[in-house]
C-alpha cells in the first residue's frame, strides 16, 4: 500500500510539473517578448523577458570633445583718425616751434633745416622751375628756423614789422645771389569727411627797390603757391610777387570738400626768378570750416 502511495505522488508531481510549463508557454506567447537568442551558443544563456509597454533602454554618450580651432587673428585697420592741434589746426609742427632736423650738405656746405612733421625739397640746380620750364633754377636756397631772439624787436611777435605770427619762431627760405625753387610738404592720414580750409601765410621781402605800379614790372620774379592733394585731385594756385605785395603778410585759402576720410596732402612752392628774394611762412593752419 505504501508503495502506491509513493508512485502515485511521484505521478501526479510530473503531471503537474508538465501542466505548469505548459501554462508557461502559453503565457510566454501572448504576454512577453524574448530578448535572448535561442540558438547557437547564446541559448545556454538565461532567458531574459521585457515586460509589456516598458521602453527600451537608451544609451547616453557623453558630449564629444570640441576640435580646438586656430585663435581668429586681427584683421588689418586703417589708422584712427587724427586729433587736431589745441585750436583746431590739423597739421602737426604748424608755427615751426617743433625742431627740424638738419640735412646732409648742399653744394657750398649749405646746411639745411627741415621742420619736424614736414618734408623739405628744393630744385637742383639746373631744373626748370615749376610751371614755368623757360625760368631755371641756378641754386640751393637757404632754408632755416629764425627764432625771435634772432630778430630785431619791431619784427617780434605783435612788432610793426613781425614775422612771427604764433610762438616765437618763423620759418624762412631765401638766396642772396641766383635764382631757386623750394617746397615743404606734409600729409594727414585718414582726415574724417567734412569741409576744411588751408590757410597759409606768406610774407616776401623784395630787396629790390621795384615800382610795382609799373607795367613793365615782370610780377613773376618771385611766386608762391598752396594746394591740397587728396584723392588723385589738387586744389589751389600760384600768387605773384604784385600780388603778395613787400613786406606785408598774404594770405593763401583753400577750401576743399571730403565726402568720405581720406589722406590729405599739404604743398607749399615758393620760386625766385632772380636773385635776393625772402620768403617767410608762420602758423599755417588746416581747420574745419564751421
Amino acid at each position: 500500500m505504501r508503495k502506491i502511495t509513493i508512485g502515485a505522488a511521484f505521478s501526479l508531481l510530473i503531471i503537474g510539473s508538465l501542466a505548469f510549463a505548459g501554462w508557461q508557454r502559453q503565457k510566454l506567447s501572448t504576454n512577453e517578448v524574448v530578448l535572448a537568442d535561442s540558438t547557437g551558443l547564446e541559448s545556454l544563456l538565461p532567458i531574459v523577458f521585457k515586460t509589456e509597454n516598458t521602453p527600451t533602454p537608451t544609451t547616453t554618450l557623453s558630449p564629444a570633445t570640441p576640435i580646438p580651432t586656430e585663435t581668429p587673428q586681427p584683421t588689418a585697420t586703417f589708422p584712427p583718425a587724427p586729433t587736431p592741434e589745441p585750436g583746431g589746426n590739423w597739421l602737426a609742427n604748424w608755427s615751426f616751434e617743433g625742431g627740424w632736423i638738419d640735412l646732409p650738405p648742399a653744394p657750398g656746405n649749405l646746411i639745411n633745416q627741415q621742420p619736424n612733421g614736414w618734408t623739405l625739397y628744393w630744385l637742383p640746380p639746373g631744373s626748370p622751375m615749376w610751371d614755368a620750364p623757360q625760368d631755371i633754377a641756378k641754386g640751393v636756397p637757404e632754408c632755416l628756423h629764425k627764432p625771435k631772439n634772432t630778430l630785431p624787436p619791431d619784427e617780434w611777435p605783435g612788432g610793426p614789422n613781425a614775422l612771427i605770427l604764433d610762438g616765437e619762431t618763423t620759418y624762412k627760405m631765401f638766396h642772396a645771389g641766383t635764382s631757386f625753387g623750394s617746397q615743404l610738404t606734409q600729409t594727414v592720414r585718414n582726415v574724417p569727411a567734412g569741409r576744411y580750409r588751408l590757410t597759409v601765410p606768406v610774407q616776401l621781402h623784395w630787396q629790390e627797390n621795384l615800382d610795382p605800379n609799373d607795367p613793365s614790372w615782370d610780377s613773376l620774379t618771385a611766386e608762391s603757391g598752396a594746394w591740397i592733394l587728396v584723392d588723385g585731385q589738387k586744389y589751389g594756385q600760384w600768387v605773384n610777387a604784385r600780388e603778395m605785395g613787400d613786406r606785408q603778410w598774404y594770405y593763401h585759402e583753400v577750401e576743399f570738400q571730403l565726402n568720405a576720410p581720406a589722406d590729405v596732402e599739404v604743398l607749399l612752392r615758393f620760386k625766385s626768378k632772380y636773385a635776393r628774394k625772402d620768403f617767410f611762412i608762420d602758423a599755417v593752419r588746416l581747420e574745419t570750416v564751421p
